[in-house]
């Protein structure tokens, strides 16, 4: 398997994003081959998409965003747009909120200070779903392609686990999952509940060069993966909370501890 990235001038607000990525292959004279996967992090698509906010715009502060910004040493007008793009907040650290959005944790909402310039942040993108498969059939007929796949990523923190990994938050035109489940081990046991995240390990394999600072490498190529394409996947890397391991750890851990603290 082959990895390379992609060199883009500085993306700003609503510029043509595809357009641009297009451009750059042909100049680089680089071509997309049959079974590449595209991985784009995000927060360029959501760049080009205007999801550019001026925390001075934001001006009707809620008791809850400010409550949770005194709780986590927090500015009020990031909380309060953390409150508006998730679903539910999980709770939190200094500077940090964990907050579900699209069916996922994520640190702060997703909502990114770095690189958005003075005082101003970037949101995840809009229909995240939606682009991928967008930018997966305009490339396809770009490069007259039969198979590509297009990862959209982001990158996440894990329980227990320093640092940051890759997360695939959209894909298209591939299978992102590899069911395991009935497979024999070594030993012809049957395997009970594996699962490989196909996507995610992608997204982590391509962080190391995804890069949105100064070397402005953020979309990288992936060549030569074993995976099974498709225009009408069957798996999704979604999963209700009730069966994930650590929600269902978290929330007993949590209810514990909320009733031991009233009896204190």
């Amino acid at each position: 398997m082959q990895l390379f990235s992609l060199k883009l001038p500085l993306i700003r607000e609503n510029d043509p994003l595809l357009d641009i990525i297009i451009t750059h292959l042909k100049q680089e004279d680089e071509t997309l081959k049959e079974g590449d996967i595209v991985v784009i992090a995000e927060k360029v698509i959501a760049t080009a998409q205007g999801r550019v906010i001026d925390l001075n715009t934001i001006t009707n502060i809620s008791k809850e965003a400010k409550k949770l910004a005194k709780n986590y040493d927090m500015d009020e007008r990031y909380v309060q747009l953390i409150l508006k793009e998730s679903s539910m907040i999980l709770g939190g650290m200094t500077h940090v909120i964990l907050a579900k959005v699209h069916d996922f944790l994520i640190a702060n909402a997703g909502i990114d200070q770095s690189n958005a310039g003075p005082n101003k942040v970037v949101l995840l993108p809009d229909n995240l779903k939606k682009v991928a498969w967008e930018y997966r059939d305009i490339l396809k007929g770009e490069f007259n392609l039969n198979n590509l796949g297009v990862i959209i990523a982001d990158s996440r923190v894990q329980p227990l686990r320093k640092g940051t990994i890759g997360i695939a938050i959209a894909t298209a035109g591939f299978e992102p999952i590899e069911d395991l489940r009935g497979n024999p081990d070594l030993f012809n046991r049957p395997m009970q509940i594996t699962m490989r995240a196909v996507a995610d390990d992608l997204a982590s394999a391509a962080q190391f060069l995804l890069n949105e600072t100064d070397q402005r490498t953020p979309v990288v190529i992936i060549r030569g993966a074993n995976l099974e394409f498709t225009n009408t996947p069957l798996s999704t890397p979604e999963m209700a909370p009730e069966e994930c391991l650590y929600m269902n750890i978290f929330s007993k851990y949590l209810l514990t501890k909320t009733s031991r603290d009233k009896e204190d």
